[in-house]
């Protein structure tokens, strides 16, 4: 079977690398990457992590993001995105594309698919994350979709309810522990050296997003940086924000205030095996990605979750969701570094959920029939 995955940003490439791992030393399969979005952007270092995870994206599809990331200039990239994925489906001709998540670029890739009649399975669908427009597109991409890869069962009942044939829908659980388990954190002195931070008593690893439905983002994260001033003691690393609406003036922000502070440095990204390690020496998550919801808690580290972009997914007990307001920030910063994590148990998955997918797909006899869909009624 012949498979082409796009991968839009550093995130959804850390979660799809467990499976094209797998895919690609099956010798049943043969894949074929599209990289596009935040891979291209200019500055970006994503591109050679793709490559020291021993993949090639043979395709690239350049949005033409470059200084502007208003919504007006996002939707060209969306039609840039539609075009150059289409092309690459008629040079390739794979047998299913295989896509993850809730990003423009990649709704924007799944409707060429759907133009070429080619199916599609995506994994991370039928989760809801209320304080952003990626719960719309991601609803979106799940209609389009002909298989679903869901993270735990109640994105999967969610799928279902959207009127997708049971017998497509598997909860595999999240790719993200698999890449957990499979990377040997880096050393605490070797880390925080290749970070160029001199290690505190407590270290933080903050990641802020524009929260897309937000009424004010740039505001979240003043409140963040404020609440910070409260622990002038700690080491604080930042990751760069994703590349949507209002990121390069969040990322500027950070960046003004990394060089106003001791003990405090900025990363446009980490690259898997730097964020884990990252996981793996801090004490704290903060901010408002996704990874501190799903992959912290199989670190034991607790997570402050500002405001609602993660509203809604289900969640560890070492997750402290707080208002996106400084002094909350500051008493929940101080409620997480008492918080004892040592049992916490983390609901999106064990470790298996790429070869769980996999042998779904290898179990596809004709997957050029999955492009015809029945809309499954729930008798009311």
């Amino acid at each position: 079977m012949k498979v082409l995955s796009i991968t839009g940003t550093r995130a959804d490439w850390g979660l799809l690398v467990p499976v094209l791992d797998a895919l690609r030393d099956d010798s049943r399969f043969k894949l074929e990457i599209v990289a596009t979005g935040q891979h291209l952007m200019p500055g970006s270092t994503s591109l050679a992590a793709i490559a020291a995870d021993g993949h090639l994206a043979a395709h690239h599809v350049d949005l033409g993001l470059g200084v502007d990331d208003s919504p007006s200039a996002l939707a060209r990239g969306m039609g840039a995105a539609v075009a150059g994925v289409g092309t690459a489906l008629a040079d390739v001709r794979p047998d299913l594309v295989l896509v993850l998540g809730d990003r423009y670029e990649i709704l924007a890739a799944v409707q060429a698919a759907v133009v070429a009649r080619v199916p599609i399975a995506h994994m991370c669908g039928g989760d809801v994350t209320e304080g952003a427009i990626d719960d719309s597109i991601r609803h979106a991409i799940t209609k389009l979709a002909a298989f679903h890869f869901p993270t735990n069962d109640e994105s999967a009942r969610r799928i279902v309810q959207m009127g997708e044939d049971p017998a497509r829908v598997h909860n595999v659980g999240s790719t993200g522990i698999d890449r957990i388990l499979s990377l040997e954190p880096m050393a605490r002195e070797d880390f925080f050296a290749s970070v160029g931070l001199v290690p505190r008593d407590k270290n933080f690893i903050i990641t802020f997003h524009p929260a897309t439905l937000s009424a004010d983002a740039f505001a979240e994260a003043e409140a963040m940086l404020d609440a910070l001033k409260d622990f002038p003691d700690a080491g604080l690393i930042f990751t760069g924000s994703n590349a949507d609406a209002g990121a390069r003036a969040i990322d500027a922000l950070i960046k003004g205030y990394v060089d106003s502070r001791e003990g405090a440095v900025f990363h446009g990204s980490l690259g898997s095996h730097r964020y884990f390690s990252a996981l793996t020496h801090c004490d704290l998550v903060i901010g408002n990605s996704s990874s501190g919801v799903m992959e912290a808690p199989s670190f034991k580290l607790p997570t402050i979750n500002i405001g609602d972009r993660q509203a809604r997914r289900p969640r560890a007990a070492s997750v402290i969701d707080c208002a996106p307001e400084p002094r909350a920030i500051a008493d929940a910063i101080r409620t997480g570094l008492e918080l004892d994590c040592s049992k916490v148990a983390n609901p999106y998955g064990d470790g298996h959920s790429a070869e769980r997918i996999v042998a779904v797909l290898t179990a596809l006899d004709r997957p050029d029939l999955l492009t015809r869909k029945s809309f499954v009624d729930i008798p009311l």
